[in-house]
């Protein structure tokens, strides 16, 4: 009896019994529409459409009543494996339903344009996510304090020499740090001399050779040629991502309304443990040892 029960073949009409009688059960208190599948002449274009891109031409007749009987098929395993409750444990098929659904409230929360005066109100309620930072056009030469016995005494003998009108491409110590930069904005300073080189040469006076400046790599003498301040854009100059930020903004407040509608229509009871064992579990030793601690 047990090797008859060990057959793939027994297994089989088994779960076959099965299926028929859950089948048999559910299948009286169906609805007439649940056995209904439409295949609509948009469905037909769009499964054509997907083969097309796959083989590069399109389908023969053939292939396109295959394509309608693979997609029926689906939507019949699809129906019965919903109606015996195959996805209610499986978190996958949860996450995917879920993610889904969060999908289609994107759509449903796309509104109509805004007006400009709708965006001037975003923009001035959020002005520090479009401010324009300041921008700094700049020539550095640099020094190597290990180079030199006494590094501030030669960056001042530079200094002078660069006061004086000479050539700031033949002074200083090689190296492959960056001569300068145009227009760049503090991030963009720090990226290449750090934080500090940056927000020190916020403080210089545009025109003249100052320093010495200390960046991790060393010293530096600078010389700020242009200097544009952090302002405010108008809305004519950023509307395009002003535009891109009110309508992500709409849509998470739009989602997040919807959930709590949906929200409000569901019980959330969070079960708690029980302190005391029920009857007839075991406590062991080490479990009544941890409760009297």
């Amino acid at each position: 009896m047990r090797k008859l029960l060990r057959e793939p073949l027994i297994h089989f009409l088994i779960l076959g019994a099965t299926l028929f009688l859950v089948f048999d059960l559910t299948g009286e208190t169906e609805q007439a529409g649940e056995r209904r599948i439409v295949v609509t002449p948009a469905q037909v274009e769009q499964l054509a459409a997907q083969f097309s891109r796959t083989w590069l031409r399109p389908p023969t007749s053939d292939e396109l009543d295959g394509l309608v009987e693979r997609y029926v098929r689906s939507e019949i395993f699809y129906r019965e494996a919903l109606a015996m409750g195959l996805g209610q444990d499986d978190p996958y098929v949860r996450n995917r339903l879920a993610l889904k659904l969060e999908v289609l409230l994107d759509d449903l929360s796309a509104e109509a344009a805004p007006s400009d005066t709708e965006l001037a109100d975003f923009l001035a309620t959020h002005a520090e996510r479009f401010a324009k930072p300041a921008r700094l056009t700049f020539r550095q030469v640099y020094l190597n304090p290990e180079r030199h016995p006494d590094p501030a005494a030669e960056a001042q003998r530079l200094l002078g020499l660069l006061r004086s009108g000479a050539d700031p491409g033949v002074l200083g110590d090689v190296s492959m740090i960056i001569p300068g930069l145009d227009a760049a904005s503090p991030a963009e300073i720090a990226r290449h001399f750090g934080e500090k080189f940056a927000d020190a040469l916020l403080d210089l006076e545009p025109g003249h050779w100052s320093g010495p400046v200390r960046s991790p790599y060393g010293l530096h003498l600078v010389r700020v040629t242009q200097r544009q301040s952090a302002r405010q854009p108008a809305l004519a100059e950023v509307r395009d991502a002003v535009l891109a930020e009110w309508r992500d903004q709409r849509r998470r407040e739009a989602k997040e309304q919807a959930y709590r509608r949906l929200r409000e229509r569901y019980e959330v009871v969070m079960e708690q443990e029980s302190a005391a064992p029920a009857r007839g579990d075991v406590v062991t030793p080490q479990a009544q040892a941890q409760a009297g601690q």
